[in-house]
């Protein structure tokens, strides 16, 4: 056991700093870099009686870093990262969504922005209210927002 811990702490030691570089590199935010880098260590820890013997294991390493820095690329496309609008901190007089949208939006757009982001209703029940399908929703929602980022 002493020297699997041996074995781990050297790979930790020569491995980290460039991985953790590339991971920075790759993903443009120190904080989620650092967490896929002790993920992938992490990974080689559950692993370690399997590659104890490995020929490659910082290339191993490399390569755990990269398929987590996919998924995590591919699961951001999906988040809403950032704010639609920004309501400014010391004024205690909150805007309607609708005063805050920029001239150009029909009125369609207008009221499914308004419907899911103010009123947070999910897709199903905006589709409900709207007499449309969900996936009709969903791209009327996609395309305001396309047209929204356009605007600003």
């Amino acid at each position: 056991m002493q020297h699997q811990n041996k074995w781990f702490d050297k790979l930790y030691i020569e491995n980290f700093p460039r991985m953790l570089k590339l991971a920075t590199y790759l993903l443009h935010n120190q904080g989620i870099a650092e967490e896929l880098v002790h993920e992938a260590f992490l990974v080689l820890l559950c692993k370690q009686n399997q590659l104890v013997d490995h020929p490659n294991l910082p290339g191993w390493l490399n390569q755990t870093l990269k398929y987590l820095i996919s998924d995590e690329l591919k699961s951001a496309r999906h988040r809403l990262e950032l704010p639609i609008f920004e309501i400014p901190v010391e004024n205690t007089y909150e805007p309607v969504l609708s005063d805050l949208l920029p001239n150009g939006l029909t009125q369609k757009e207008q009221e499914i922005l308004i419907l899911f982001y103010e009123k947070q209703l999910s897709h199903e029940q905006i589709a409900s209210k709207l007499n449309i399908s969900i996936m009709n929703c969903r791209t009327r929602l996609f395309r305001a927002k396309a047209h929204y980022k356009e605007l600003i």
